[in-house]
């Protein structure tokens, strides 16, 4: 049996719990969170034991635990990174990876320093859509691909948000960090590439020191360019993603289905697998860890490059 510790046991920890009740071999059997209700709520369905103090579970688990799933603000995600590290306890650690990229260097030698894996949590890979939509741009049917497009309208200061996510000393930043790390991890798996540059500019709304939307022209490593809108502050929820190939287009829909054309302009549909990507992705994780490998899918320096790149588009880096 695969033993996996929960340090967070916030919202995020919902697609965790769902994830692991489709495998049979790994379970949670220790989970850490401040928040009473939330700690209870997931020691009651999972059974694991109850702790207030990531560090005392770490340091009495140790020798027992496999793994170690951080779902803390991002800016505590250094700190219990490198704990963990130390004591010789494998990470899965939430996106972004940390507030900067001295952050994220730090875990990376930790890890690398004790010889432990570290996992960063970008998902686009394991959404289905997406990984039908990578298997058209690899066939080669609609030609190299070019550009792409990406805008996202939501209400990203909405009172169900954590107020941690709107201080840039927790979060690292605001709507760029959290949802353009979504973008630029679907820009990477598109391309097979780095972020090379990235221009733009952010809003900061009153009385915060984070942003409520952002804009960014981007180019891949490979030459693929991409602008990215992300828009916080309407009340319209509007999700689009679109793809330019030498040979048609492909749209990806809010409902997460897939259009394509070749030069003919006549669009095809296809409506994708509905299973959560976090399911896929953590079923990888315990698979990974089965196997005896310390080689995750997504490693510290991809998580490092789209922190960087957010950072540069902030102006904080170079």
């Amino acid at each position: 049996m695969i033993k996996v510790a929960l340090i967070g046991c916030g919202k995020i920890s919902r697609g965790h719990l769902n994830a692991f009740k489709t495998i049979d071999d790994a379970k949670i059997v220790a989970a850490c969170d401040l928040a009473e209700a939330n700690l209870k709520a997931v020691c009651d369905e999972t059974g694991a034991a109850p702790y207030t103090d990531y560090k005392q579970m770490i340091k009495e688990l140790a020798n027992e635990l496999d793994l170690a799933i951080i779902t803390l603000p991002h800016g505590l995600h250094g700190e219990a990174t490198c704990f963990c590290a130390e004591h010789g306890v494998d990470v899965f650690l939430e996106k972004p990876m940390g507030i900067d990229s001295d952050d994220c260097k730090r875990m990376i030698e930790a890890c690398e320093k004790a010889g432990v894996m570290l996992w960063v949590g970008h998902l686009q890979k394991y959404m289905p859509h997406n990984v039908f939509v990578k298997s058209l741009i690899d066939s080669g049917e609609l030609g190299e691909l070019v550009s792409c497009s990406e805008t996202r309208n939501c209400n990203y200061f909405s009172d169900d948000r954590p107020r941690w996510f709107l201080s840039k000393k927790m979060s690292g930043g605001g709507i760029m960090i959290n949802l353009g790390a979504h973008a630029l991890d679907k820009l990477k798996f598109f391309t097979g590439a780095d972020v090379a540059e990235i221009n733009g500019g952010v809003h900061i709304r009153d009385g915060y020191d984070c942003e409520d939307s952002g804009q960014a022209f981007v180019k891949m490593s490979n030459g693929v360019t991409a602008q990215l809108t992300l828009i916080g502050h309407t009340g319209a929820i509007y999700e689009t993603v679109a793809l330019y190939l030498t040979k048609g287009e492909i749209r990806i829909n809010r409902d997460n289905s897939v259009e394509w054309c070749g030069v003919d302009g006549v669009f095809k549909k296809k409506e994708c697998d509905k299973t959560p990507a976090m399911t896929y992705q953590i079923q990888d994780v315990i698979a990974t860890i089965r196997n005896g490998s310390k080689k995750p899918v997504v490693d510290g320096a991809y998580g490092l490059d789209i922190v960087h790149a957010i950072k540069r588009l902030y102006g904080d880096e170079k």
